[in-house]
């Protein structure tokens, strides 16, 4: 996975330190977007891949498995899941004492609400989440091949967020559908996840709880 070298802009931001557990973050903007060490059979998938075909110096990103967007100030989110594109809250985050930073994007409103429009068109053509790019996951991970699957329409966590962000203006050196959430990470200058110890090699962890 390619993480330096790339011909990338990104909008003025900040990276929160971090919640403690059960500690909500606030004063945040539409636009803004988390990054989350979710856990499941697909987080673990993502997280084994990453790590696989990331640099040394920033496999610790690789813990990261799952971005979302920050669409109004009460911490309402749109992000892409296993059931399709649908809103959540940052409350669901402290209520599941979800691993999870905050990237502040410095932006006008203007710019915010071409996010938010951006965002909540996506939410209204009931987008599906991008399956096939599980398996695109799988085959890179195994081969380095740049070949991507995808279906018109669909997002993953990342590439939705992605997305997003280029309506301010960021650009991210490929098409926003192939951006990973430890490529985010590494982009934006978030810390690694706390108590991560990513695996390069071997399988997948036994099936916990999927976001």
């Amino acid at each position: 996975m390619k993480t330096r070298g790339l011909d990338v802009t990104l909008p003025e931001h900040t990276v929160d330190v971090g919640p403690a557990l059960g500690e909500p973050v606030r004063g945040f903007l539409p636009g803004d977007f988390l990054l989350s060490k979710a856990h499941g059979r697909k987080h673990d998938i993502i997280r084994w891949g990453q790590a696989l075909r990331m640099p040394e110096a920033d496999r610790r990103h690789a813990g990261y498995t799952h971005a979302a967007l920050v669409v109004s100030p009460r911490g309402d989110l749109i992000e892409a899941i296993g059931e399709g594109v649908q809103t959540s809250s940052i409350k669901q985050y402290v209520i599941d004492k979800e691993v999870y930073q905050v990237v502040r994007i410095e932006a006008s409103e203007e710019a915010r609400e071409r996010v938010v429009e951006f965002a909540t068109w996506v939410l209204s053509t009931k987008a599906p989440y991008a399956g096939l790019a599980i398996a695109s996951t799988t085959v890179w991970a195994f081969t380095g091949s740049r070949l991507l699957f995808f279906m018109d329409g669909s997002f993953t966590c990342s590439g939705l967020v992605a997305a997003a962000l280029e309506r301010m203006g960021a650009r991210f050196g490929m098409n926003a559908a192939r951006v990973t959430p430890a490529q985010l990470a590494v982009v934006f200058g978030a810390p690694g996840p706390p108590d991560d110890s990513p695996v390069a090699t071997g399988r997948p962890r036994p099936w916990t709880r999927r976001r």
